[in-house]
């Protein structure tokens, strides 16, 4: 079923047996000014090229690379910061989620339309020794993290295929689509896959960093669940990695982030599924509301985890706004068409309740909800800690939080979610299957959560305000959380603040495993040191950890 495929010549030249199956199946545009009989891609090469696109002055390595991807791509995949491309890409309808992310300046962004374009394009940057980054969704929060400045963004986002085999078992899907346009097809043949819980977040960043789901109690994280990884490597070449080919490299891609390569395809384990209850329940936040809320999310966290019921999953989040502490807005999903579940009506139950959304729907409905509030363009800041399961550590944790928040209340549009999810023994007991994920809590003998934080604001100016705040309150909590005996060294890289080593949290042997897999599959480390966003394998000298 699946292949590997072996191209693209040795990194020595541009490997011309890959740009001339490329250019069989592609209309190669050239360079303004480029002679029409050059054969070498040294002559083909003309450096002020992409000046001349409208790119950012003084970027010279930057463009010399974009000069030779205007040579191999032409205008209509290569975008400079004049075109009309550029900017959705950047900050228009297709852009980054937060505004530090839009306000990187790649000097030009790459757009690859097929798997032998993304083939191409690494071979290209790895060749010439381009600084590059790789952009899916571009939902991380933190600038840099899928975006680059003055080098290369290789946007994937037209590597979108959704492809459902015969038998209904396996879904192919691309990482520039996003997890709504997979449920709006999939909610129409009855089945599903496991996967975000956002429509508008992208496939291949929540897969590789992990991926919770609606269905993670059922069936563990998105990384548990897909069968076959095809991954361009930094040699260009197309691999397979599943059980059978390449096991090292499967397992490294469970949580290995965007240190291996460029996945091109997921192959999703996919299931029945019919219609879910859930939506969202906002309760007034008063002390003593907040107390009977964290009882029952330690309850319920114990009860799923002893496999009471594995179909419900919840999200606790408590929202501060300049007023202080505001509301508590919790999400409920049930993945049967159940009203009301039993093991739902602790909280259910909860009163006064200033607003319901809960309803029988499909998945689509209720991701879409689930985005509705988290708008582009904001500026952005994810931290996350892991700890066990404790009602009164969440109490404490809370009262954390509003004290690190106090001094950002004045800040211009300033908010700030505080959310625990449950990670119970039901989702981390889902983790050996498929070989097993690199994360290290396959497993666990005890009930976990995350402790996660989100805030937004407005101006450039508070930002530093703002990381104090949350670095302070993570290294509180992780502190707090140690003291007690109930922390988890693990970081789900998703949401984890630049400052933070989310692999290293995985623990040494799986951590070194990832390692060995990075330099057996990219023995020049192109990953390492060519592509500066995302979170490392070894963390930079002098580099501040945090939490």
């Amino acid at each position: 079923m699946f292949t590997d495929i072996s191209c693209c010549g040795s990194l020595g030249g541009l490997g011309l047996t890959l740009l001339a199956s490329w250019m069989a199946v592609s209309n190669a545009v050239a360079v303004p000014g480029a002679t029409t009989n050059d054969t070498t891609a040294t002559s083909m090469i003309q450096p002020g090229v992409s000046d001349a696109m409208g790119a950012t002055p003084g970027l010279s390595a930057g463009t010399i690379c974009c000069d030779a991807a205007y040579v191999v791509f032409g205008s209509k995949k290569v975008y400079f910061p004049s075109s009309a491309q550029y900017v959705s890409q950047q900050s228009g309808a297709d852009g980054y989620f937060s505004a530090q992310e839009q306000q990187v300046v790649p000097a030009c962004r790459l757009t690859p339309a097929s798997t032998i374009d993304v083939q191409a394009a690494v071979l290209l940057m790895s060749t010439l020794n381009c600084q590059f980054a790789v952009r899916s969704g571009g939902h991380m929060g933190w600038a840099g993290a899928a975006n680059i400045q003055g080098g290369v963004t290789i946007d994937m986002s037209n590597i979108n295929q959704i492809s459902v085999s015969q038998d209904h078992t396996l879904t192919s899907i691309g990482p520039g689509a996003r997890w709504g346009d997979l449920y709006t097809q999939l909610d129409a043949m009855g089945l599903s896959v496991v996967g975000g819980r956002v429509s508008d977040v992208g496939v291949g960043g929540l897969i590789v960093g992990g991926g919770n789901s609606f269905f993670a109690p059922r069936y563990g994280f998105a990384c548990d669940n897909v069968l076959n990884y095809q991954i361009v490597l930094s040699n260009g070449q197309l691999v397979s990695a599943n059980a059978k080919q390449n096991p090292d490299l499967y397992k490294a891609l469970k949580g290995g982030g965007n240190n291996l390569g460029i996945v091109t395809r997921f192959d999703l384990f996919t299931f029945p599924q019919g219609k879910l209850w859930g939506g969202e329940v906002i309760y007034p936040a008063t002390p003593a509301g907040l107390t009977t809320q964290l009882q029952t999310l330690a309850d319920f966290s114990h009860a799923s985890g002893r496999g009471v019921d594995d179909n419900a999953a919840v999200i606790f989040a408590y929202i501060f706004t300049a007023n202080g502490p505001t509301y508590i807005a919790n999400t409920y999903t049930y993945s049967k068409a159940v009203v009301n579940p039993a093991i739902l009506q602790n909280f259910t139950s909860i009163q006064p309740q200033l607003q319901s959304t809960l309803r029988t729907t499909n998945l689509t409905d209720l991701t879409n909800e689930a985005g509705a509030g988290t708008p582009n363009g904001n500026r952005e800041i994810f931290a996350t800690v892991t700890v066990q399961v404790d009602a009164s550590l969440f109490n404490d944790l809370m009262a954390l939080a509003q004290t690190n928040f106090e001094p950002l209340y004045k800040l211009a549009a300033w908010r700030g979610n505080v959310v625990i999810q449950p990670i119970p023994k039901s989702i981390t007991s889902k983790m050996f299957k498929n070989g097993g994920n690199s994360l290290g809590i396959g497993g666990s003998s005890v009930d976990l959560a995350w402790f996660d934080c989100t805030m937004s604001w407005n101006n450039t100016s508070d930002d530093a305000a703002v990381l104090a705040a949350a670095q302070s309150l993570f290294s509180g909590a992780s502190n707090l959380a140690r003291s007690r005996g109930l922390h988890s060294d693990y970081i789900y890289m998703n949401y984890a603040l630049k400052q933070t080593d989310p692999i290293a949290g995985y623990g040494a042997a799986n951590q070194n495993a990832i390692r060995a897999a990075s330099k057996k599959y990219d023995p020049r480390q192109v990953w390492q040191n060519q592509v500066p966003g995302g979170f490392k394998l070894y963390r930079p000298p002098g580099a501040v950890t945090c939490c």
